[in-house]
């Protein structure tokens, strides 16, 4: 009976170690999904947010929201002709070939 026990102490330490490692690996993979702002601009937000009584973070995220919003989805499509006109176009990086 001394033998069970201890085989079953065993187990139950040999799972505590793998659970103690699982965990500690997922928090280590975890993204930081922090962002520094520049101490200056952090004080002119701080203090707008102060004044609406709102937060820099719901200040901030209100403008990712609106850059979001306001850039263009796709890529600006180069005619051909004006590709034959300027053949700088062509080059990689500066046009999105459709053929």
């Amino acid at each position: 009976m001394n033998n069970y026990k201890r085989f079953i102490q065993n187990q139950f330490e040999k799972a505590k170690s793998t659970m103690t490692e699982f965990i500690s690996s997922r928090s280590e993979e975890q993204v930081n999904n922090t962002l520094e702002l520049n101490s200056q601009h952090y004080a002119e937000l701080k203090s707008i947010a102060d004044i609406q009584q709102t937060t820099v973070q719901a200040i901030v995220n209100g403008m990712i929201v609106q850059y979001l919003a306001s850039r263009p989805s796709e890529l600006v499509t180069i005619s051909v002709d004006q590709k034959e006109d300027n053949p700088i176009l062509y080059l990689d990086g500066i046009c999105k070939l459709v053929d």
